[in-house]
C-alpha cells in the first residue's frame, strides 16, 4: 500500500512540475520583454500567478470546474501572449497535455474541441497567422497531438493504479484465506475432538459399567477374562481422552492471551499489506470462552481486510476493551468511507455471529472521512470454582453412573449428589444444595411429577430438569406446567445434557426438540378443532388465543407480575410462565412488552 502511494504521488508530482515550469516560462519572458508591454510589468505578473494558481487550487474540489477554468484562464492568457509577442504561438501545448490528462468521465468530449480547436484557432487569429493556413492546421495538429498524449498518459497511469490495486487487495485476499484456512480447520478440529471424547468416552463408559453389572453373573472362571476386558476398556479411555485433550490444546487456545492472538494476526496482516495497524489494550484481559475469543477474532480479521479493500485504508488504529459487563473491539480507519455501507457477506457473518452470542455490530462513517466498526459482547463472571452443582435422581444405576461420567469431565459442572428415588433426593437438596437437578420422571417410591412439586414448594428457585426415556406429552405438559425449567429425553447427546444445563442454570426454560415438535403439533390439532367450535358458535378467536390464554394476557396489559396472575388464576407460576411463553409465539412478539403493545393496539383484550 505505501508503495502504490509513492507511485501515485509520483505522477501528481510530475503533472504539478509541468504546470510549475510552463508558468515560469512565461513569468521569466514577460520579465525579458517588459518593454513591450502596454500594461505595468506587475499586473501582468500577478496576472500570470493567478492564471496558475486559480487552476490548482480548484482541482481539489472540482476536476470539471479545474478543466473549464484551465482552458478560459491559460486560453485567454496564451491569446493575450500572442498580441503583444512574437514566437509564442505554442505556449499552449504544455497545458493542452495537461488538459487531456485531466479529462476523465467523459469531460472530453467538450474539453477536447475547445483544447483543439477553439483555442489554436484564436492563437492563429491574434498572432496575425489568418491567411497562413498551413501554419493553423500546424497549430491544431500539435494541439492534437499534446491533448491525445496527456490522454493517454493519464489511461497509462489509470491501468498502472487498477493493476497496483489489484495486486494490493491479491495480497490481502491471500492472507486472509491463509488465516480463514487455519482458524476453519483449528475450530473443526477442536469440534471434532469435544465430539469424539464425549461420544467415545460416554460409550465406553456404559461398556464399562455393562461389565461391572455382569460380574455377579458369571462364573469364577470367566472372571478374570472380564478383569482383562475391564482393564484394557479403562486404559483405552484413558488414551482416547489424553489424545483429544492434547489434540485441543493445540488449537487456537495455545495461544496464551487474547491479546498476543491480535498482535500475532496484527503482524502477519503488516506484512502481506503494508498498512499500519495499532493495537491498544484497555483494562485487563480476564478468562473468556474460546467461542467469545474465536469470534472477536474473526471479527478483526474481517475488518482489517475490509478497511483496505474497500476502504482503501493506509493507517487503521484498533481498540480492545476489557469493561466489566462487556468486552468491545474498536477498529478506525482513515480510508474512504464517507458513502453508504452496505452489509456484503463478510459484515452479515460479523452480525449473526455476534448476535449468537447476544452481542452487538455498529458501523459508523467518521467526519473526516473513514470507517468505525465497534463490535462488542456482554461479559458473565466466570462460573466459581465449585462450578454448577447437580444432583442426579434416577432409579436405574446404570444411568446415574452414565450421567456422572458424562459431567465428570465438565470444568464448570460439579455432581454433588445421586438419589435413587425423590424421597432421598428430598433427603440430599438440603446438605448438598445443588444448583441443577436431573431428575427422571418415572421412579418407584416418589416419582418426578410429585418429587418436582415438593421441591417447588419448599425451593421455589431450584432449576429442574425432567428426563424421560419415552416422548410422552401429557407427562411433559404436566411437568412444565408445574414448573419444570426444562425435558429432555434420555437419549439426548452429552454434548447437548451438557449445555442444557447450562441454559438452565442461567435462568432460560429448554425442552428437547422431539418433545417441542409433538406438543406443537398436538396444540396445532387442538387450535384447530377450538377454532372450528368457535366458528361454529360464531366466534373467531384472535391468534388462537384460548380464553385461559386472553386472560393472562389481560393481566400482562394490567401490569400484573407472574405470582399475582398465578394466585388470581389458581395456578402455579410455573404454568403462567409457559403459558405466557405459547402466548408470545402465537402473537410474534419476542417479550412482555410487545405483548403488551400489539394486545393494545389490535384490541385483543376488553
Amino acid at each position: 500500500m505505501l508503495a502504490f502511494v509513492k507511485r501515485w504521488l509520483w505522477v501528481d508530482w510530475m503533472i504539478f512540475t509541468i504546470h510549475f515550469m510552463w508558468g515560469v516560462t512565461i513569468f521569466l519572458g514577460l520579465v525579458r520583454n517588459q518593454d513591450q508591454l502596454p500594461y505595468p510589468l506587475v499586473i501582468a505578473l500577478i496576472v500570470t500567478v493567478m492564471v496558475f494558481v486559480v487552476p490548482s487550487y480548484l482541482r481539489r474540489y472540482s476536476r470539471n470546474l479545474y478543466l473549464f477554468v484551465e482552458i478560459v484562464l491559460s486560453g485567454s492568457l496564451c491569446i493575450a501572449l500572442n498580441f503583444f509577442f512574437e514566437g509564442v504561438k505554442w505556449q499552449f501545448v504544455l497545458i493542452a497535455f495537461l488538459i487531456g490528462y485531466h479529462s476523465v468521465e467523459r469531460s472530453y468530449r467538450w474539453t477536447g474541441p475547445l483544447t483543439i480547436l477553439a483555442i489554436p484557432l484564436l492563437v492563429g487569429v491574434a498572432a496575425g497567422l489568418e491567411m497562413e493556413p498551413m501554419v493553423v492546421s500546424d497549430l491544431i495538429v500539435y494541439h492534437g497531438g499534446a491533448y491525445a498524449l496527456g490522454f493517454a498518459f493519464q489511461l497509462l497511469s489509470r491501468m498502472h493504479k487498477q493493476g497496483l490495486i489489484i495486486q494490493e487487495q491479491n495480497q490481502v485476499l491471500e492472507q486472509y484465506a491463509s488465516q480463514v484456512e487455519k482458524i476453519t480447520l483449528l475450530e473443526e478440529r477442536d469440534k471434532m475432538s469435544r465430539e469424539l471424547h464425549d461420544t467415545i468416552g460416554h460409550t465406553m463408559t456404559s461398556l464399562i459399567m455393562g461389565m461391572e453389572m455382569m460380574r455377579p453373573k458369571l462364573p469364577e472362571a470367566e472372571i478374570s477374562r472380564l478383569d482383562m476386558l475391564l482393564q484394557m476398556a479403562r486404559q483405552g479411555l484413558d488414551e482416547s481422552r489424553g489424545i483429544f485433550h492434547k489434540w485441543a490444546k493445540n488449537g487456537y487456545e495455545s495461544a496464551t492471551s487474547m491479546e498476543s492472538s491480535f498482535h500475532e494476526l496484527i503482524g502477519q496482516f503488516q506484512e502481506a499489506t503494508g498498512v499500519t495497524v495499532k493495537l491498544q489494550v484497555y483494562g485487563e484481559e480476564y478468562a473468556l470462552s474460546r467461542s467469545l475469543k474465536l469470534t472477536m477474532y474473526r471479527c478483526l480479521q474481517e475488518t482489517l481486510t475490509n478497511a483496505v479493500r474497500h476502504g482503501k485504508a493506509s493507517h487503521i488504529q484498533v481498540g480492545l476493551y476489557f469493561e466489566e459487563s462487556q468486552i468491545r473491539l474498536q477498529v478506525e480507519d482513515n480510508g474512504g468511507g464517507n458513502g453508504k455501507i452496505e452489509f456484503g457477506f463478510g459484515l452479515q457473518s460479523m452480525k449473526e455471529r455476534l448476535e449468537a452470542l447476544q452481542g452487538r455490530l455498529s458501523i459508523y462513517c467518521l467526519e473526516e472521512g473513514g470507517v468505525a466498526v465497534i463490535c462488542s459482547l456482554p461479559y458473565k463472571k466466570a462460573v466459581p470454582s465449585t462450578g454448577i452443582r447437580v444432583l442426579i435422581v434416577d432409579d436405574q444405576p446404570f444411568v446415574r453412573e452414565s450421567l456422572q461420567v458424562v459431567l465428570h469431565n465438565q470444568q464448570d459442572i460439579q455432581v454433588v449428589g445421586v438419589a435413587e428415588n425423590g424421597l432421598e433426593a428430598l433427603d440430599i437438596i438440603p446438605k448438598e444444595k445443588p444448583d441443577v437437578i436431573l431428575l427422571d420422571v418415572q421412579m418407584p417410591v416418589m416419582d418426578g411429577a410429585k418429587t418436582l412439586q415438593a421441591v417447588r414448594e419448599r425451593w421455589p428457585d431450584m432449576r429442574v430438569i425432567m428426563l424421560t426415556t419415552f416422548e410422552e406429552t401429557t407427562l411433559a405438559t404436566e411437568t412444565l406446567g408445574r414448573g419444570a425449567n426444562g425435558y429432555l429425553l434420555k437419549s439426548v447427546s452429552p454434548v447437548e445434557l451438557v449445555e442444557a444445563i447450562r441454559i438452565v442454570h442461567q435462568g432460560e426454560a429448554l425442552i428437547s426438540h422431539k418433545i417441542a415438535e409433538v406438543l406443537f403439533k398436538e396444540m396445532r390439532l387442538q387450535q384447530e378443532e377450538l377454532n372450528g367450535l368457535r366458528k361454529k358458535q360464531g366466534r373467531q378467536c384472535p391468534y388462537g388465543l384460548t380464553e385461559r390464554e386472553r386472560g393472562i394476557l389481560a393481566s400482562l396489559v394490567e401490569g400484573l407480575r407472574m405470582k399475582t396472575i398465578a394466585e388470581k388464576i389458581f395456578l402455579s407460576e410455573g404454568t403462567v410462565r409457559n403459558c405466557t411463553t405459547l402466548i408470545y409465539a402465537k402473537l410474534g412478539v419476542r417479550n412482555r412488552e410487545e405483548a403488551v403493545k400489539k394486545a393494545r393496539e389490535e384490541g385483543l383484550v376488553g
